[in-house]
């Protein structure tokens, strides 16, 4: 008799498509689970035992079980969102109620048709449960039929014309098979989708139908029905008379008779359209994936755009304070001594003079800067002229270390230059050359503290000459070293006033670049700093300047 309950409850979820389905024996001492539809029976608990003091004190209705806090929290549990509670069974004598209970995930979902079906399915159930009881004490009872219209005893009465009209009017395949796995009954929509007739699919094996590719995976999900007592779910492709493939989802249970499996009940749901969604979406999702990753890496992009943009921001914001520091140093010196020569016409000729050389040479400090940043705006705006001319490399530089003995001398450092004999010619911009020169080995002067040493080295190569201009200065940070190139950077030295725009080394690697030559940098921190620049050399010619 349990295996017909079991089937029975089956057939009611199925019917209903509920997501859990459950018969719940409740008296006075305790409350016992008769059988169960569904998934992880043990979140029920709790909600079990409100049913048990419900049912013990006030009663047990939808409107009392849809309120209980217990019932909110199943909800959450079991995904669920409504629930139906009707008693098919009872035992006055011992306060004994057996409630069927159904939870769907559907708002709303246990409307009169639903409930309609249910009153014809409870029938069924009283019939099995009054004959169980039976069974089990020897005496009879009348099973619950409280509070029903009129209408409803009439439905009930007729359980078996229902249970056929909704056996003919779902949607799904419903079938019944004998112990072989042979047709014994279908419903017409079931045939009709296979393009049979009822009668004709009777006696015909149910693997019959089945595509020859899932015959054994049908076959593995019988012996597992074989040899389970709750229902199995598995896949399958069915041909049609016509041979159309049509996938469905089936859900089956075994039909026990005492110890003895006498047929098998199963619901089969069309999943072919679901079917056709799942490919596509697997055919879309590698697109979907790339199409992710192109957009995490433009996020990417534009993220290190956006970093890059608000560094040159902060860099130019530096650049502007650095530029009006240097502006302002000078104009401070020329300004203040200019006054002071004005204001005191009995100043003595030989502070005049110190003081004009001093105004002189801040004039120069100042034109010098304003030619580099007039240069580095050529620069950005691609409007720099290269007069290329053949002209002997070694002899330049000697004129800009000439230069530069002086400020090395009041600084007290050692400026030594090591050459070759041979004259080395190249191909390029003398001045502009020139000045790359005058701005490394200024830098390394100006970098280098009293005692120190600045070396220049002239390396004749096979196809190239190689300068080095190499310092026993402060050198840079290893951190630094990537951006020295960069357009307004400025090494960071906390606690170092050391003047300078950070445009020198922007000049002079867009320079090296016009000339297609390479440069490079070494420092260590505290160990002093080589610049390595290498030009193609050329072969002595006289030629007139050409610009490029």
């Amino acid at each position: 008799m349990t295996g017909l309950i079991d089937n029975t409850l089956f057939i009611i979820s199925k019917a209903t498509k509920s997501r859990a389905t459950l018969l719940l024996k409740i008296n006075n001492l305790e409350d016992r689970l008769i059988s169960f539809i569904g998934e992880n029976p043990d979140k029920l608990k709790n909600f079990r035992n409100t049913l048990f003091h419900l049912h013990n004190s006030s009663g047990i209705d939808n409107e009392s079980v849809r309120n209980l806090p217990s019932f909110k929290s199943i909800s959450s549990d079991l995904g669920v969102s409504s629930c139906y509670v009707k008693p098919i069974f009872s035992v006055n004598e011992r306060n004994e109620t057996v409630y069927l209970i159904l939870f769907t995930d559907e708002i709303d979902k246990y409307d009169q048709i639903t409930k309609d079906i249910l009153l014809s399915f409870a029938n069924i159930l009283s019939n099995q449960l009054k004959e169980a009881d039976e069974e089990q004490s020897g005496k009879r009872y009348d099973f619950l039929v409280s509070e029903e219209t009129v209408d409803e005893k009439l439905i009930t009465e007729n359980w078996k014309e229902n249970f056929y009209n909704v056996w003919n009017l779902s949607d799904d395949i419903i079938f019944l098979l004998d112990n072989d796995g042979c047709f014994l009954k279908i419903n017409s929509s079931g045939a009709l989708l296979l393009n049979y007739h009822p009668e004709e699919m009777k006696g015909k094996h149910f693997l019959e139908f089945v595509s020859d590719e899932n015959k054994a995976d049908v076959s593995a999900a019988f012996t597992r029905l074989i040899h389970s007592a709750e229902p199995i779910t598995f896949k399958a492709d069915l041909k049609s008379r016509i041979d159309k493939i049509i996938s469905l989802e089936f859900n089956g249970k075994t039909i026990v008779k005492g110890n003895k499996i006498i047929g098998m009940f199963g619901i089969g749901k069309d999943i072919s359209q679901l079917k056709i969604f799942e490919e596509e979406i697997n055919r879309l999702k590698p697109k979907l994936t790339e199409a992710q990753r192109i957009v995490e890496i433009e996020r990417s992009r534009v993220q290190n755009q956006k970093s890059i943009v608000e560094e040159l921001n902060r860099l130019k914001s530096e650049f502007v304070s650095n530029i009006s520091h240097e502006f302002r140093t000078p104009l401070a010196s020329i300004i203040g001594f200019s006054e002071t020569i004005v204001s005191d016409p009995d100043l003595p000729d030989e502070m005049k003079n110190e003081f004009n050389n001093v105004i002189l040479n801040e004039g120069k400090r100042l034109a010098k800067l304003i030619n580099d940043i007039l240069d580095l705006s050529k620069i950005e705006g691609h409007k720099i002229t290269i007069i290329k001319r053949n002209f002997d490399v070694v002899q330049m530089l000697k004129k800009v270390i000439f230069k530069n003995k002086a400020a090395a001398g009041e600084k007290g450092v050692v400026l030594n230059f090591e050459r070759p004999y041979d004259e080395i010619f190249i191909d390029g911009d003398k001045e502009k050359l020139a000045q790359v020169f005058d701005a490394l080995i200024n830098n390394a002067i100006k970098f280098t503290n009293e005692q120190g040493r600045v070396k220049i080295i002239v390396n004749n190569l096979f196809k190239e000459v190689e300068i080095v201009v190499s310092d026993t200065g402060i050198g840079i940070p290893e951190k630094d070293l990537p951006y020295i190139f960069q357009k307004f950077y400025r090494v960071s030295r906390p606690g170092t006033e050391i003047p300078g725009t950070g445009i020198g080394l922007v000049f002079v690697k867009q320079i090296i670049d016009l000339h297609k030559g390479l440069v490079s940098v070494q420092s260590e921190l505290g160990n002093g700093t080589t610049f390595i620049i290498k030009l193609l050399k050329s072969i002595r010619v006289n030629k007139n300047e050409v610009e490029t």
